[in-house]
């Protein structure tokens, strides 16, 4: 894999942010970073937005978690498992060098079910 200008990623995810909201986070249960430390590295927190690079081995699952408003850009292909609140799960294939938006995102568990590191570069919007 190429080296990522994770300079100009992280600008780019954080001016997708500018219109979500983060009024609703979850039930109870903490942010990514605090709930799986060991997955979850906060590499930036200024300017009301926070910068993680998040890293699953093959088979890691992290505990149940929300996040603020945020955009993700994929930095791996990973197959993943969701697991929802409600007790569902959602098979996904991520692919490397797409991003994503998505406002609050309450209760949730994400597990890399491939058998090479998934790694992801979230920037969340914190209000």
């Amino acid at each position: 894999m190429k080296p990522v200008n994770l300079m100009v990623i992280t600008a780019s995810l954080g001016g997708l942010l500018i219109h979500f909201s983060t009024d609703v986070i979850a039930e109870n249960v903490p942010e990514s970073h605090v709930a799986s430390p060991e997955i979850y590295k906060v590499l930036s927190e200024s300017n009301g937005l926070r910068v993680i690079l998040a890293t699953w081995k093959p088979g890691q699952k992290d505990n149940m978690h929300s996040h603020p408003a945020l955009a993700a850009y994929s930095l791996t292909n990973c197959s993943a498992r969701f697991f929802k609140a409600d007790g569902g799960t959602v098979d996904k294939q991520l692919k490397a060098g797409n991003g994503r938006t998505k406002g609050p995102t309450k209760k949730h568990a994400f597990q890399n079910i491939g058998k090479k590191i998934c790694q992801t570069l979230l920037v969340e919007r914190l209000d």
